[in-house]
């Protein structure tokens, strides 16, 4: 895709759905290399900067784990929308996503930073964290379905002009990896709003530990081929045509793009 095939306001979008976690990853990482030095016995206090252990594992796991990789796999979407259907996005839409995505980790980040949310993997009681990085989560999480529903009509609009013709591997990829994303992510708003943002509000006293977990676990597994699906996006539709061939078969591509959705929802059951 050339700069000149890309709307100056999407571009603009895309860039800081880049830009923004890649800043947070520098902390991310920092974090996870405080953790390697703490285990390697480098490090024998419990704080070292300021930043005590689980407060930096907690910083650590939501930004490479939950921020890092859902904002480029939006950005990411966005462009291969824009570039297969040739169609401008809506654009409205794109900007509300973003928006809700910055400053939903910009909430969440205060409490992390101020040590109110050290929880370990972010959403496991019975740690409890401040309700802002529950709600800051919640608004990440939501902005990136804003995103994956604006598509469809872009899609919609470029099937109407293309009767008959298959979908590009690249969109089937995309949704395949943001249908993953949206079964697995509903257990686990169940969870925060449900569970743990009236716990942490002091409007419940107590929360069913084990259930909060399952539903995390629906959720804590699949985020992993949230992670990997836009990288097959890119070996199967891209990297063919850069190495001058092109993929061996296009249905086995689209096969396991639709049996990793049908395999990631029960995924997480070896976890309990």
């Amino acid at each position: 895709m050339t700069r000149t095939e890309i709307e100056p306001g999407l571009r603009t979008i895309i860039l800081t759905e880049i830009a923004f976690p890649m800043v947070l990853l520098i902390l991310g990482i920092a974090t996870g290399l405080l953790q390697v030095l703490y285990r390697a016995g480098v490090i024998r206090s419990r704080s070292f900067l300021g930043i005590e252990y689980y407060q930096g594992l907690t910083l650590h796991g939501a930004i490479n784990a939950v921020v890092f990789t859902t904002f480029f796999a939006v950005a990411f979407g966005h462009a291969i929308m824009r570039f297969y259907t040739g169609k401008p996005l809506i654009h409205g839409g794109a900007s509300a996503s973003m928006w809700l995505m910055v400053i939903g980790t910009l909430m969440a980040a205060v409490p992390m930073l101020t040590g109110h949310a050290s929880v370990l993997y972010t959403f496991y009681p019975p740690l409890k964290a401040h309700p802002a990085f529950y709600i800051g989560l919640v608004l990440l999480v939501v902005g990136s379905w804003v995103a994956f529903f604006c598509w469809i009509p872009t899609y919609r609009a470029w099937k109407r002009e293309h009767p008959g013709e298959k979908t590009p591997l690249a969109i089937t990829g995309i949704f395949a990896t943001f249908i993953v994303w949206f079964i697995a992510t509903l257990p686990v708003a169940v969870e925060i709003i449900f569970l743990l943002i009236p716990w942490s509000l002091g409007i419940t006293k107590t929360v069913n530990v084990p259930l909060a977990r399952m539903l995390f676990w629906f959720f804590g597994h699949p985020l992993v081929y949230f992670w990997l699906l836009p990288a097959y996006v890119m070996y199967y539709t891209m990297l063919p045509k850069l190495a001058g061939g092109k993929l061996y078969s296009d249905f086995a591509g689209r096969f396991t793009f639709l049996w990793l959705v049908a395999f990631s929802a029960p995924i997480g059951i070896h976890h309990q």
